[in-house]
This record gives structure tokens, C-alpha cells and sequence, in this order.
């Protein structure tokens, strides 16, 4: 009997501690599908999403998740707004200043997207004159200023507003992770649409996505990558993947 009110006992007293234990605080953008956006039921969603939950899960502690918009996401978490922000974001020597990240949790590379058959590659000369657009503030953005200089470049509040400028005609490509051209291409309004050319290099910043937190805040960048690598061990990361895509984007 002795060793039941043991067991008992130890229960109560680890639940207890989760519940004492403080929320972690979670921004993401939600307008970043499939990755992040705002579901039927007006709650965030996706693969960041239900990562960002598994996390605090791993580390028994509760999740609040908030949405914050893309060029505010990083000031807000300097700020102290909250402890970490799950929104596939690219590690780059500026940001680097300012946060610090994780180990990636996801791989994917950039890439163009227009109508289907119209471009038969998507390198600064053919696009020369053209219209083209990426989400503003991202590192595709960085990446038409450096390298196309040629073509009239238009910055997108997100990346649906950029998808939205192309099935309007407005522009002629976007540049944009190529996963989330992926989901646009499964969707009626991007079937007239394909990829364009080859992806941006492996080694460009965009090909990897890590968690942020703040500046000097070592212990929960160990405990988050601790945390990731056990949900790998024991299949979580691919459960949540497979739900998304049907290939591996780890």
C-alpha cells in the first residue's frame, strides 16, 4: 500500500509542477501556410504550429501562442514580448545580432514560381524588365535586391498577397520557400502556375528554418534543441511532417 500512495504521490507532485510551471510564450506570423496560418475556427495553425505544441509538450510546459506579424516579429522578441518564435525563420548573420536560434528544425529551398511554361528559366536576365515580388522582409526579398536588379522588384505584406499579385497578373514571379509554392500549387487558383527554373543554392540562408529566442537565453536554446532531437527519436517530428507533406523536410 506503502509504495501505491508512493507512486501517487510522485504523480501529483510532477503534475503540480507542470501546472506551476510558466507557459512558454510562442509568436508566430499566421499567414504562412502550410506552415502557419489562421484556421477555419479563427486559431493558429500548421506545421510551426503543431511543432511549437510538441515542444512545450517535451519540455512539460504549457504553450501559448500568439500571432504577430512578420516585421514585428523580431522586435517584439527582443522586446521580450514572448520566449520564442516558431515561424520558419532563416538564420542570417544581421538577425544573428539581434537573436539567437536553434538547431534547424526543417530544410527546403527558394525557388520561382509564375505561370506554367511561360519562363523557361528564372535567372536575372530572362526575368530583366520583368515584374517580380517576394514577401517583404524575408530573405527572398534580400535576394531580388542583390541579384535582380534588373527587374522591377514588389515587396508583399505576406506571402499570400505576393500569390495574390501573380494570379492577378500584377507580377510576372515570386521567389518564395519552395514548400510553401508547393501548397499553392495544390489550390485551384494556382493550377495555371508551376515552378520556375532551379531552386536557390543549397547554401543560400533560406535552406534552413530555426526556432528564435532571445538574445543570450542559452538555457531554453539547449532545452528547445534537446527537445527537438527527442521528438525525432520517438516519431512525433514525422507524425506532424507526414501530416503536411509527403516527403520528409527535415
Amino acid at each position: 500500500m506503502s509504495r501505491i500512495i508512493a507512486v501517487a504521490a510522485l504523480f501529483i507532485l510532477l503534475t503540480t509542477a507542470f501546472a506551476a510551471a510558466e507557459p512558454l510564450r510562442v509568436a508566430t506570423e499566421g499567414a504562412y501556410p502550410p506552415f502557419n496560418y489562421i484556421d477555419e475556427n479563427g486559431e493558429p495553425a500548421g506545421f510551426d504550429v503543431e511543432m511549437a505544441k510538441a515542444i512545450c509538450t517535451a519540455l512539460s510546459r504549457k504553450c501559448e501562442i500568439v500571432v504577430v506579424p512578420w516585421n514585428d516579429i523580431i522586435t517584439r522578441l527582443v522586446k521580450g514580448d514572448y520566449d520564442m518564435v516558431v515561424a520558419s525563420m532563416a538564420k542570417t548573420p544581421e538577425r544573428d545580432k539581434l537573436i539567437d536560434f536553434t538547431d534547424h528544425y526543417y530544410r527546403s529551398r527558394s525557388n520561382f514560381v509564375g505561370e506554367a511554361g511561360r519562363f523557361p528559366q528564372a535567372t536575372p536576365e530572362v526575368l530583366t524588365g520583368r515584374t517580380i515580388a517576394a514577401q517583404k522582409g524575408t530573405v527572398q526579398e534580400n535576394y531580388l535586391y542583390e541579384h535582380y536588379g534588373t527587374s522591377n522588384i514588389r515587396s508583399a505584406g505576406t506571402t499570400k498577397e505576393a500569390f495574390d499579385l501573380l494570379v492577378a497578373g500584377e507580377v510576372d514571379a515570386v521567389l518564395s520557400d519552395s514548400l510553401t509554392i508547393y501548397e499553392f500549387l495544390q489550390t485551384p487558383r494556382g493550377r495555371t502556375f508551376d515552378f520556375i527554373g532551379s531552386a536557390l543554392p543549397a547554401s543560400d540562408v533560406s535552406s534552413f528554418s530555426h526556432i528564435a529566442v532571445a538574445e543570450g537565453n542559452d538555457e531554453l536554446c539547449k532545452q528547445i534543441n534537446h527537445a527537438l532531437k527527442r521528438l525525432r527519436a520517438e516519431g512525433t517530428y514525422d507524425r506532424i511532417n507526414k501530416k503536411y507533406f509527403p516527403f520528409s523536410i527535415y
